[in-house]
């Protein structure tokens, strides 16, 4: 059984009415916005399996997370004792901006302009919709014993069904608003269709066929998908491990470059750092290479002096700095505002970043290094795109700046990258959470 199956067991007709009465809202639109949150949610999740690192993210976010299976199998208990509602909302309300970094707020307003409801019921309908899901999500896992593998299978299997499932009025808001054009491409769809492993490999061993003793093609046929699954779950834990270990070597030599071996180097540029793009943006990407090159160069494009000491920090005390840390250390002020990169700009009609955008970058790293609760979503913008629309333009100029953060060592989940059509040829960031 899916996720849809067992979210539509769950929200009988009975769950839904004392949820819209919870709210003063009419039955159908809460149906209405309860559905296009879990499709919406759903493919969050469906998009978190193009990448392993936070697939495994994923993981202990849902081990920590979900009620053991209590609140998927009977919604309406919590519905009914305010104690246990509002401690539910409680926890829904961190997990959106856990498991779904920088998506909470135009999730909200999206489902209430995609239902036709209040604001304050659709937050109320996100913060009790995630629990219910990620609760889903850990009753699976535990049920079947999955692994981190299992789970990121399981989940692309979901693929398929949401664009079945999900209305196209929903579909035509959600992909573009959150951030979700990697769905569009292929590489889901094909992986989608993987086969699912559930268990460990089993300590049984398969009884040999007995010369001369017929066999149904269909028992052979089983036969062998069982062996498939038991040795395939085997298989990504011995290449994990070796990726682990390729990873904390290149980690190693990426610190001793930074701290001892680059600071001795003189008279020669930066050398080039490929990162691997895992977070395609448009269809269209999937025709070109699959690992973006992003060149680090000084900010001046000299060369700079022998140092002594450790590397030189990045740009402290800027423009986006003077007006950024003062908002993040008022706690009266809400989330949400939105700075514009005033410092980083694009070659004309590409989402190439001009040289003297590497300081400010930096310096927005700094901050989200110095503020580690700090969740942003980078907004680009184009009206000069060349060979493309400027939508699709707008958003590899977001994930231009998101791939610099990554080389600089922020973390995935704390960035998010999308598109604006329109509205110049900057970028600006949008504080999610502080």
């Amino acid at each position: 059984m899916n996720l849809f199956d067992t979210l539509n067991e769950a929200m009988t007709d009975e769950v839904v009415s004392k949820i819209a009465k919870l709210t003063d809202e009419e039955p159908t639109k809460t149906k209405k916005a309860i559905d296009g949150i879990f499709c919406t949610l759903i493919a969050g999740l469906v998009r978190r399996t193009g990448s392993t690192m936070s697939v495994n993210m994923l993981y202990n976010q849902v081990q920590k997370g979900n009620q053991g299976g209590e609140l998927i199998g009977d919604v309406m208990s919590y519905l009914n004792k305010k104690d246990k509602l509002d401690a539910i909302l409680k926890t829904g309300d961190g997990l959106v901006s856990q498991v779904f970094p920088a998506y909470k707020s135009p999730l909200i307003s999206m489902i209430g302009t995609y239902a036709g409801i209040k604001k304050n019921s659709s937050t109320m309908y996100s913060s009790l919709a995630t629990p219910i899901l990620i609760d889903a999500v850990g009753r699976e896992i535990s049920n079947n014993k999955m692994d981190v593998d299992a789970l990121s299978t399981y989940l692309a299997e979901h693929h398929e069904p949401l664009f079945k499932r999900t209305p196209e009025e929903l579909v035509e808001k959600m992909i573009p608003q959150l951030g979700l054009q990697e769905l569009l491409s292929p590489k889901f769809a094909s992986n989608s269709g993987n086969k699912r492993v559930i268990a460990p490999k089993s300590a049984s061993v398969k009884p040999k066929a007995v010369p001369g003793t017929p066999t149904s093609t269909p028992q052979t046929v089983e036969t062998e998908e069982e062996e498939y699954s038991s040795e395939g779950s085997a298989f990504p834990v011995k290449w994990l491990l070796i990726f682990l270990v390729v990873i904390a070597v290149a980690a190693g030599g990426y610190y001793y470059y930074e701290n001892y071996y680059k600071p001795s180097q003189t008279g020669e540029s930066q050398e080039e750092t490929t990162v691997m793009d895992s977070t395609t943006t448009s269809p269209d990407t999937t025709a070109r290479a699959a690992i973006d090159s992003v060149t680090l160069k000084d900010s001046a494009g000299a060369a700079k002096p022998v140092a002594t000491t450790a590397p030189a920090a990045t740009t402290v005390g800027g423009s986006l700095t003077k007006e950024v840390e003062p908002y993040l250390t008022d706690k009266a002020k809400p989330v949400g505002q939105i700075f514009t990169m005033k410092d980083v700009s694009f070659v004309k009609g590409s989402q190439a970043l001009d040289d003297k955008s590497a300081g400010a970058i930096n310096e927005l790293a700094d901050l989200l290094k110095k503020y580690p609760k700090m969740q942003i979503r980078i907004q680009g913008h184009s009206t000069d795109a060349v060979g493309i629309d400027n939508k699709a333009m707008a958003t590899k100029r977001a994930f231009a700046i998101k791939k610099r953060l990554l080389v600089a060592g922020i973390v995935d989940t704390r960035i998010d990258a999308i598109g604006i059509q329109g509205s110049g040829d900057k970028a600006d960031i949008k504080v999610v959470t502080k």
